[in-house]
């Protein structure tokens, strides 16, 4: 029975991954700005397949894609747009996001696309704050939904090494 529930989440993520690529391509190239579709396909992706991984968080996918929106656009207005510059931005905002505890790897491609568009700083409203909101309010509502979740999704999440103990910090104490 674990088994076909598990199939049918599967299904159900497919479902649900293609309907949103698809409605996002539509808006996307409407807009003129088809390749700012590219981080927003991906993070639904990584939003369908693993609804309650770190990098699917609210947190991790706004605060990603805004890091990277940001230093994009800095980086574009201060530099000249090429190929070491984009390739900086990105390992910058790699360490933002990570420092800031916002990693979210589809993110990372913002710079690139920053590169190609050379947008305004609107850029920041849409596509990257409007796409980042409507990911993460389907994450939440995929986690919400019984079916998305596999047995090991449940158990809560691990606390991070920098706040768990030391082994055996006890012992040593008087």
């Amino acid at each position: 029975m674990a088994r076909r529930r598990e199939r049918i989440g599967i299904a159900a993520a497919a479902v649900v991954v293609a309907a949103s690529v698809f409605t996002l391509h539509v808006v996307a190239r409407t807009s003129g700005m088809a390749l700012a579709a590219f981080p927003f396909a991906t993070t639904l992706v990584l939003v369908c397949g693993a609804p309650g991984s770190p990098p699917s968080s609210s947190r991790a996918i706004v605060g990603g894609h805004m890091i990277c929106g940001v230093v994009a656009l800095c980086g574009h207005h201060l530099w000249p747009v090429s190929e070491l510059a984009t390739a900086g931005m990105v390992g910058v905002a790699l360490a933002l996001m990570m420092a800031l505890r916002c990693f979210h790897p589809p993110a990372g491609i913002t710079p690139l696309i920053a590169a190609q568009f050379q947008p305004d700083w609107s850029f920041l409203l849409w596509p990257v704050l409007t796409g980042a909101l409507l990911a993460a309010f389907l994450a939440r509502c995929l986690e919400a939904i019984p079916l998305f979740r596999r047995s090991g999704d449940t158990a809560p999440a691990p606390r991070s090494i920098a706040s768990a103990p030391a082994p055996d910090a006890g012992r040593f104490q008087k």
